[in-house]
């Protein structure tokens, strides 16, 4: 069988763009469509520069290399460039399926849309909505239409049962709203990823009476492989020289282009991710990145571990540390801090110094927001190049 081109499908913001992207997938999954891939289409949230990223990762208008793909997604590329992930109807429909065997209720829950389509996290919602033959609610501002809003959230009107994937910055807006808390906390599953979700924000929404799921997963995985630290039935996780590998049938199959820690066919599938992680009471415990840790001065630091010290402590909202070139010490540490009381600035780089050693201890710059990618995840790339500008 001839390999097919990729088609591209532009996406607007908002319901517009799902319904492009909602022909599509039954075009491909229910007919003789030809594979695609989501272009989010420039706005006043998607820069020409990000559109033409996700372009050349995913390369349209080229055969694809496996013939049963059914879509190519880019990955977030919040470190690096974006690549172009081969996801295949049979990964699409196993995923889906293992999330059903999980948790219970699930496969009969309608779901809502609040992340965008062009994203694995909002694709997904749409494929099992799509896939169990159930409504599909959405959010009107997804995709950049407009600014999340938690009350727009609870202005929707959503019979039960229903499900709703969302990342943890969604879910600390949320929380401040009584009104929306109360309307999520009527959800059957309330699935977040994307991000690590800090343990204080995950106890604070289940004491608020949200049936949260925490998954951790990504593209290469179809999304979410494990749910809260338990892998998906057919989903074997292994630690292997302290790098997480995930085998399972919902692992893609590759690249565009080729290369990548891939290996193995079928259910043997196999990839090899950049995350540390270990085993704590039986559940997975993701404890950082290969790229993580750098050099200071001849010493290790691990940048996630500065962010954990940092993130309940002073005032801190929100937290990001990158690490940039440096002639002298190998690397240079900055953390940019949403802080509610700047004039607590000055406070947060001893306290890294004081836990963590000299060599941990940050340049420290006070943000309003920290830059956002279209699927909710921190733009570390933009700060690494505002940390190198020395700003």
């Amino acid at each position: 069988m001839a390999a097919l081109p990729l088609r591209a499908v532009e996406v607007d913001p908002g319901t517009v763009g799902v319904a492009e992207v909602r022909a599509a997938l039954t075009d491909r999954l229910d007919g003789d469509g030809a594979p695609f891939a989501l272009i989010p289409r420039i706005s006043r949230h998607i820069t020409a520069d990000y559109a033409r990223m996700v372009t050349d990762a995913v390369r349209p208008g080229e055969p694809v290399e496996d013939p049963d793909t059914a879509i190519v997604v880019a990955t977030s590329g919040s470190t690096g460039a974006p690549r172009g992930v081969l996801i295949t109807r049979a990964n699409l429909t196993t995923a889906v399926q293992a999330s059903w065997r999980h948790i219970d209720g699930l496969r009969e829950c309608s779901w809502v849309l609040a992340l965008p389509v062009t994203s694995i996290g909002g694709f997904g919602a749409l494929v099992r909505s799509h896939l169990a033959g159930t409504p599909l609610h959405v959010l009107p501002s997804i995709g950049g239409a407009e600014a999340f809003d938690p009350e727009a959230l609870a202005a929707l009107d959503v019979p039960e049962p229903f499900a709703i994937s969302l990342v943890p910055r969604q879910i600390t807006d949320i929380l401040a709203s009584p009104t929306a808390t109360a309307w999520l906390a009527r959800a059957t599953a309330v699935i977040v990823g994307a991000a690590a979700m800090p343990d204080e924000l995950a106890d604070r929404a289940r004491e608020s009476g949200l049936r949260l799921v925490t998954t951790y997963g990504m593209t290469e995985t179809t999304g979410g492989c494990v749910y809260d630290g338990v892998p998906l039935p057919g989903v074997t996780i292994d630690i292997v020289d302290g790098l997480i590998e995930v085998q399972g049938a919902q692992v893609a199959a590759g690249y565009r282009g080729g290369g990548g820690p891939f290996s193995g066919e079928g259910a043997l599938r196999r990839f090899r991710t950049a995350d540390h992680g270990e085993w704590h009471d039986g559940r997975l415990r993701v404890t950082g990145r290969v790229d993580d840790v750098v050099t200071v001065n001849g010493v290790n630091v691990a940048l996630g571990a500065i962010e954990a010290t940092i993130r309940p402590e002073l005032g801190v909202v929100d937290v990001a540390v990158v690490a940039v070139p440096d002639d002298r010490l190998g690397h240079r540490v900055v953390a940019f801090v949403v802080l509610t009381d700047p004039a607590r600035l000055s406070a947060i780089a001893p306290l890294v110094g004081e836990r963590l050693g000299g060599a941990a201890r940050p340049d420290v710059v006070h943000v309003d927001a920290l830059p956002l990618l279209p699927n909710g995840k921190i733009d570390r790339r933009a700060l690494a190049e505002r940390a190198g500008r020395g700003s």
